[in-house]
């Protein structure tokens, strides 16, 4: 098991022809991407987080909870279903 990924190890090598330290370069842009997204991927969440706050804040300060729970209990009930929404 090595400890460090193949892609860094291309450099260390002896006498590695170039197909190997382009692909070591497209494999370390894609890891590097992959960085990024999961990166933006925990900012949504973050917002995501914030805005479902934010709207229940809002939902809390119009309905009564019994009112909030009812709803709940109905979007259970259709699973999400258009058909049987109001």
């Amino acid at each position: 098991m090595l400890s460090n990924p193949v892609e860094a190890l291309a450099d260390y090598l002896h006498e590695v022809g170039q197909p190997i330290l382009d692909l070591a370069a497209k494999t370390r842009r894609k890891a590097e991407a992959l960085r990024q997204s999961e990166a933006e991927v925990a900012r949504c969440r973050r917002e995501l987080k914030q805005s479902r706050r934010l709207l229940m804040a809002c939902v809390k300060r119009n309905y009564v909870i019994s009112e909030i729970e009812t709803a709940d209990v109905m979007c259970n009930r259709n699973n999400g279903s258009p058909y049987w929404a109001p």
